[in-house]
């Protein structure tokens, strides 16, 4: 099958080296392995002070969170969506969980590809599903999450992670 994707990735914030290349290709093999043939995805990364606005904007939550999502296309080929994650807060939950700021932001990478290709995590079950395709694409290129380790009650995503549009 023929892969075409089109991830551009921009950065707003000067605090966080951003791992592009590793960004692209984790966001590459959620697209391939869910069935994604077209796709045009931007991904944003912004600080606290930005996501805090995208947040309040489109959400209003008043408050900075990891990881919004934008579906931009109803239709998955082609698939289009843009992706906004905060370094700066990757770097605080880097720092709380021990383990590297650029996997957490692979993290979130990964966590908004899943849902530009449509899960959710509004409810518990949906966050159990959420968090397992996580754990299947991080474990992919050989990464282990500190909540698989049961080292996060819930989860690494805070009760304000959310997306825009329809989904979370």
């Amino acid at each position: 099958m023929d892969h075409q994707y089109q991830i551009e990735i921009t950065t707003q914030q000067s605090a966080v080296k951003v791992p592009f290349a590793k960004m692209k290709e984790f966001v590459a093999e959620v697209l391939k392995q869910e069935g994604v043939t077209q796709a045009e995805i931007d991904i944003v990364v912004v600080d606290n002070q930005e996501i805090h606005r995208v947040n309040q904007q489109f959400l209003q939550h008043d408050y900075p969170t990891d990881v919004v999502t934008f579906p931009l296309s109803d239709d998955q080929n082609p698939l289009e969506g843009e992706i906004v994650l905060s370094a700066e807060y990757a770097q605080g939950e880097a720092e709380k969980y021990d383990w590297p700021v650029e996997s957490e932001m692979l993290l979130y990478a990964v966590h908004g590809a899943l849902h530009l290709v449509g899960y959710d995590d509004q409810d518990p079950e949906s966050k159990t599903v959420m968090r397992k395709m996580e754990q299947k694409y991080l474990r992919h290129f050989g990464m282990e999450p500190p909540y698989a380790a049961g080292e996060i009650e819930d989860s690494f995503i805070a009760p304000n992670s959310e997306s825009g549009e329809s989904t979370s």
